[in-house]
């Protein structure tokens, strides 16, 4: 008896660590996202373009913060800042940018990056094992992230068609 209560206790436990590293890699996405965004909007050329990507970055440090509560509640340690990798990606962004001009059009187009990443990373969680209390926060989210790549392909079709090339 003594015994099945100690596979208990230790599923349980794996359950825990499996949705604390899920909830930790959403979090990276977020802060990631938040990141980016940020970023794109200081660089963006249109003030409304701008205005929009710093919403975006607000929203995605929002839904971090929420998903770091979780990973507090469960007994975890939350990630609490974007990867060393997506500044990178970021600081190399922003050098392009640098050397080639301002150009709206590249920064909708990363941002649909960003956007289609996150609702991969948003997806495969909600494939994945959590319980009914995470996963409905979970989807709540999903649900603001997902599909909001494909609304950005019509800003990349209204931004290439307002550049001067056209």
């Amino acid at each position: 008896m003594l015994e099945a209560l100690n596979r208990g206790i230790d599923e349980v436990r794996m359950h825990i660590e499996q949705t604390i590293r899920t909830l930790n890699r959403l979090i990276r996405v977020c802060r990631d996202s938040e990141d980016f965004c940020g970023a794109a909007a200081r660089r963006a050329v249109a003030a409304d373009l701008g205005a929009v990507l710093r919403h975006r970055s607000d929203e995605f440090g929002r839904l971090g913060d929420e998903l770091q509560a979780l990973v507090l509640l469960l007994g975890g340690e939350p990630v609490t800042s974007a990867t060393l990798a997506a500044r990178a990606r970021h600081f190399g962004f922003g050098a392009r940018l640098a050397v080639l001009g301002p150009d709206d059009a590249t920064i909708v187009t990363a941002w649909q990056s960003v956007e289609r990443e996150a609702e991969t990373r948003y997806l495969a969680a909600i494939d994945g094992y959590l319980p009914e209390r995470i996963r409905r926060t979970v989807s709540l989210q999903a649900d603001r992230v997902v599909g909001r790549a494909e609304r950005i392909a019509s800003l990349c079709d209204e931004v290439a068609m307002g550049s001067p090339s056209h």
